[in-house]
């Protein structure tokens, strides 16, 4: 093993290498602690702890907000409601069993609603990646200094043509001066 000078440490020097590595990790951690979580953070948190979370956070944006037809998202609003995880608020779980249930009769009112609800839950996550949406929205976050890791949304390919414009499109992403992660 190596360090970044290309020198390999002594047998000796591997015991104080690994204690500094745990101190500085410690250290972290205990920096880490006193820093509130946000309410994000906790949902996406729940999300993960949730036996259910995932399941249904995938199922949402890959089958209520991605679909074009509105009959194919209320569809799929109604079978994710027998799935709805138990970290939600009651309120919310309440609202999406009736959503539900009301998409086997409004589901041109229920649908856009549903979708509007999650893109307000998530829009400090999500970003518009049209091109031209995309280049303002990251040079905005450029000149606060973050680095982004960006990943087009929706998990399930439905399709030759659907493959083929999710593919293109991460290669939209990928010719970007402005892009330097792309997560596939």
């Amino acid at each position: 093993m190596a360090d970044w000078n290309g020198r390999v440490p002594r047998i000796d020097d591997v015991d104080t290498i690994i204690g500094e590595s745990i101190a500085q990790v410690k250290a972290w951690v205990e920096a880490a602690a006193v820093i509130p979580p946000s309410r994000a953070s906790e949902r996406l948190a729940g999300v993960l702890r949730d036996p259910n979370g995932l399941a249904f956070t995938v199922g949402f944006v890959d089958g209520v907000v991605r679909p074009e037809s509105i009959r194919v998202a209320a569809r799929n609003l109604r079978a994710l409601t027998r799935i709805i995880p138990s970290f939600l608020p009651i309120a919310l779980r309440a609202l999406i069993s009736l959503g539900g249930f009301a998409s086997w009769f409004v589901p041109g009112l229920v649908i856009p609603v549903a979708r509007r609800a999650l893109r307000t839950m998530v829009r400090h996550l999500i970003i518009d990646a049209s091109p031209k949406r995309l280049g303002r929205k990251l040079r905005t976050l450029r000149a606060r200094g973050v680095e982004l890791n960006i990943n087009l949304l929706g998990e399930a390919v439905l399709g030759p043509d659907e493959a083929a414009k999710r593919l293109q499109g991460t290669l939209d992403l990928l010719n970007r001066a402005d892009v330097d992660y792309v997560s596939v």
